[in-house]
């Protein structure tokens, strides 16, 4: 990316590792850190960027001199839209340096770090952020937050003979494969691998198949009083409610909270069949939030599964050619009896027009009614009849591992 020129005498660059790598981590220790600046420096250097899927190349900082002043973090991965695959440009680290506060800079380096990040190759950003903050550059809410929690009391014995191994919280192929397989079309998850190292003090357990290899595995943290927490799991919903009890046991615990849960999964499917408690948190700037970075490459990518949706409607045999308009670009779905290509705009009396919000029916955020009726999206023609079948509530999430 070709550096450009703030009018605070800010200059915005791609970091280059071999000459900003240490400034980058002080900066980020310094902000984050609070008393505890050298640990941070190392979660940098062994888990958060070293060993991760952070990306330099997509990654923004904001230059006065020579000194690193700002920085705008991406972390790329792809995420799943039902088949789909998305290239998304997970944001994390959001700083500036605390001399440097309260004078805009960190909202000019966020638009520029959203242009690198398309130009880089990104279709979407994801965040976790403060919140009433990040909508100001084209962010909207992406998901709420939900927990499940279940009494320890109600939690099944394992179906058979098994055997809970401990293992350390670092990437696996074989349970980066068993977690890929479990999650292939739950819409918000991330394609393995990730990052390669979590170090929060987390707990791993697998249990293996007859022929050895790993059947399932959780990931449990936060042992508080009679409470623990699961944050991570794969494999069939009875053996990991199974092993959450033989853990529950052990631990004495009452009770069990999971966090990040997909809602579509199959242990949630399982747990809203018997007895549990869910809690959904709705927060209209902040938290987990997503914007486009480029229609087009997006909706390209998202054909097959477009199309799959058509083919199991009742507009399978539809016809025409409908427009989709974000609040930067738009672009023309040409349908033809469930085949989709994308192509450029053109006036169509078939037409999905709106804002930021887009982002939200591409990912299915909720219902697409509800969606349109709560943002700035409008509907013509047949757009009112194909928004909900192309755009369906998805219940998005990610898992708590690949959090950045």
């Amino acid at each position: 990316m070709a550096g450009s020129r703030h009018p605070d005498d800010l200059t915005f660059i791609r970091p280059d590792p071999k000459i900003h790598r240490e400034a980058v981590f002080d900066l980020i220790a310094k902000v984050f850190a609070g008393r505890e600046y050298w640990g941070m420096l190392a979660y940098c250097r062994n888990s958060y960027i070293d060993t991760s899927h952070y990306d330099w190349r997509g990654s923004t900082i904001g230059l006065l001199g020579d000194d690193v002043v700002t920085h705008w973090g991406v972390l790329g991965y792809r995420m799943r839209i039902g088949r789909a695959r998305v290239r998304t440009a997970g944001v994390g680290v959001v700083a500036t340096h605390g001399e440097h506060r309260r004078k805009g800079l960190m909202a000019a380096t966020a638009r520029a770090g959203c242009q690198a990040a398309r130009a880089a190759g990104y279709d979407v950003s994801v965040l976790f952020g403060i919140p009433d903050f990040y909508h100001r550059f084209g962010y909207v809410r992406a998901w709420p937050e939900r927990t499940y929690t279940v009494q320890a009391d109600t939690l099944p014995p394992a179906p058979g003979p098994m055997t809970l191994r401990p293992f350390a919280t670092r990437h696996r192929d074989d349970l980066a494969t068993l977690y890929n397989r479990c999650n292939r079309r739950l819409t918000g998850t991330a394609v393995r691998p990730t990052f390669r190292v979590r170090t929060k003090g987390w707990e791993g357990y697998l249990w293996s198949a007859p022929d050895g290899r790993p059947a399932g595995y959780v990931i449990v943290t936060d042992r508080q009083g009679k409470r623990f927490e699961l944050v991570e799991h794969a494999g069939d919903s009875a053996a990991v409610l199974a092993a959450l009890g033989r853990l529950a046991r052990k631990y004495r615990a009452r009770e069990v909270r999971l966090y990040s849960l997909h809602h579509d999964s199959d242990l949630a499917r399982t747990l809203r069949r018997g007895d549990c408690r869910v809690e959904t948190h709705y927060l209209r700037s902040g938290e987990a939030m997503i914007r486009t970075l480029n229609l087009p490459a997006t909706l390209r990518k998202m054909r097959g599964e477009l199309a799959a949706r058509l083919r199991r409607s009742h507009l399978a045999d539809w016809r025409g050619e409908m427009l989709i308009a974000d609040a930067r670009e738009k672009v023309l779905l040409a349908i033809d009896r469930s085949r989709v290509a994308v192509r450029p705009a053109k006036r169509t009396k078939h037409a999905i027009r709106g804002g930021d919000e887009i982002a939200q029916l591409l990912i299915g955020t909720g219902a697409p009614r509800e969606t349109v009726a709560a943002g700035t999206i409008r509907l013509t023609g047949d757009a009112k009849r194909l928004v909900d079948v192309l755009f369906p509530d998805q219940h998005p999430s990610l898992a708590a591992w690949d959090h950045f």
